[in-house]
């Protein structure tokens, strides 16, 4: 029994000396990265909204990205530009296109390893790092052709400097310009990294003024000329379009924050915004548990590292603010870059816990890490055998390649146009082989007559990806198009992938009376 009871205690005392060490903090980095290689290596297709940007990367010259986008699209003139380089130096595939965010999204790891040592305690960064390096949105959007990527990665940029000023003495001549200039090239990188600058500023302002350091203020106050020159350039060059975008406005309309809350729905909406961040973006499962831990820890920082809570919650307060105000969406993929936040503030939650319980029931604390960390890390390790996907039309158009014959004609439905026209290229289309469907989501009867100009063509190939579907309101346009060409035509074969799928037709008799 005294022998069993030894090793039980020399396991012990090795599983924390191991908990403690740098060596466990470098497992779980080469894991995070492990996961987003492989979603990066898996090369999925373009979906819609990757394509529709390819496109604009691809086909613009470096002066027409400082222009509005095509097809509503909305970038960092920085990301934009240095996308462009990468395309030339090497070609359009899907790989080189998510070069940039795959990037950033490995160099988020160390950076918010680093970041993590700076803010919280000791014990809680291994949580708050594994929890960074298996959250799913996080390692999806390293291989999307889109900025969300690197708004993560300034964003923790600008926290690192900022907690390396906090703890500087002095303020030199040197440091300002270098934080200054840091700030200003940050803001035409990421469009949110202006509320990281903001909470940053406001904090930094308010530890100098609670310690009467006048003379700091005054050199913050270069930092912060710099910052604002170069937001208001920015803002000239590239925001202004977007702040009055009616499409983009329109398109995110339910998506702000009702302020001042004025109602009993105004509340509900509050709460389930708050608890379904912790869903996505921050990537945890049992998303309420996330959300109260996440308090747990505000109330800890709050008291124990006060200018720490400070400058990781002011972000947050300023996009509510933005939010608020109808400037800044309050949803999903553009609060991607206060993931790291929400999870430090988690982290350091279930810790405090865990201190708190380790004596008397220290299995409160191994639970609470164990329901926070163990969903995210099953799903991801679910998805290094089999990698995430969205919208599969390399398949489904490899099939029409494969079994098309001379004559045939490819009808492509309007969800279908960007990712195809990204495509065509690639499997050697031209102009004359393919139509583009109409976009008619208030009169679904311009399908019809666009289908009946097809009338004569012997075989033809229907191609369908990103179909609008509403199952609430009875709305599915796939079935709407095949429900109707099956009444009036023979299938004569089909394809199926993941989010696409392909259908052949003969409507050399399609009747156009209808």
């Amino acid at each position: 029994m005294d022998i069993r009871n030894s090793k039980l205690k020399d396991l012990s005392r090795r599983a924390s000396l191991f908990y403690d060490s740098k060596q466990l903090l470098w497992v779980i980095i080469c894991f995070g990265i492990v996961l987003r290689l492989t979603q990066y290596l898996s090369n999925r297709s373009l979906w819609l909204d990757e394509a529709y940007l390819a496109l604009n990367i691809i086909n613009r010259s470096f002066s027409e990205l400082l222009q509005p986008l095509d097809t509503f699209q909305a970038a960092p003139v920085g990301f934009l530009i240095v996308e462009k380089l990468f395309v030339q130096a090497l070609g359009t595939s899907e790989y080189v296109l998510r070069l940039l965010p795959f990037l950033c999204g490995i160099i988020s790891l160390f950076l918010f390893c680093r970041l993590a040592t700076h803010y919280i305690a000791t014990k809680a960064v291994p949580i708050a790092l594994g929890l960074f390096a298996v959250s799913d949105s996080l390692i999806y959007y390293s291989s999307e052709v889109k900025q969300y990527s690197g708004d993560v990665v300034i964003g923790l940029l600008l926290l690192y400097v900022a907690a390396i000023y906090i703890q500087s003495e002095r303020l030199t001549t040197s440091r300002i310009i270098l934080f200054g200039a840091i700030g200003a090239i940050a803001i035409w990188f990421s469009h949110p990294a202006v509320f990281i600058l903001a909470g940053v500023g406001a904090s930094l302002t308010l530890f100098c003024l609670s310690a009467k350091e006048w003379s700091r203020i005054g050199r913050l106050s270069i930092i912060y000329a710099i910052w604002i020159l170069s937001f208001a350039a920015c803002y000239f060059v590239s925001l202004r379009d977007l702040s009055h975008h009616e499409h983009l406005l329109n398109y995110w309309g339910g998506r702000f924050i009702p302020f001042p809350p004025m109602s009993f729905s105004d509340a509900k909406w509050l709460v389930k915004a708050f608890f379904e961040i912790f869903d996505e973006p921050a990537g945890l499962s049992l998303y309420h548990i996330g959300g109260l831990t996440f308090l747990i820890g505000c109330i800890a920082m709050f008291r124990e590292k006060r200018k720490a809570f400070f400058v990781l919650i002011s972000p947050i307060l300023f996009v509510l603010l933005a939010s608020g105000l109808h400037r800044y969406p309050f949803s999903g993929r553009l609060l991607l870059f206060i993931a790291p936040l929400l999870l430090l503030f988690v982290a350091e939650g279930a810790e405090q816990i865990r201190a708190k319980t380790r004596r008397n029931l220290p299995i409160i604390g191994i639970a609470l890490i164990g329901l926070l960390v163990f969903p995210p890390l099953l799903f991801a390790s679910y998805h290094l055998i089999k990698p995430r996907t969205r919208e599969e039309i390399k398949p489904v158009i490899s099939y029409v390649v494969d079994h098309q014959q001379d004559g045939d004609l490819l009808y492509v439905y309007y969800g279908s146009w960007p990712a195809f026209e990204f495509y065509s290229d690639k499997y050697d289309f031209k102009k004359s082989d393919y139509v583009e469907g109409v976009s008619s989501r208030d009169n679904p009867s311009r399908y019809i007559k666009d289908l009946n100009k097809l009338c004569g063509n012997k075989l033809v190939w229907i191609i369908f990806s990103h179909v609008r579907r509403r199952e609430s309101k009875g709305i599915d346009e796939e079935r709407l198009f095949l429900d109707y060409l099956d009444s009036i035509a023979i299938r004569l074969d089909s394809f199926k992938s993941i989010g696409a799928a392909v259908y052949l037709y003969d409507l050399s008799n399609l009747r156009t009376d209808r």
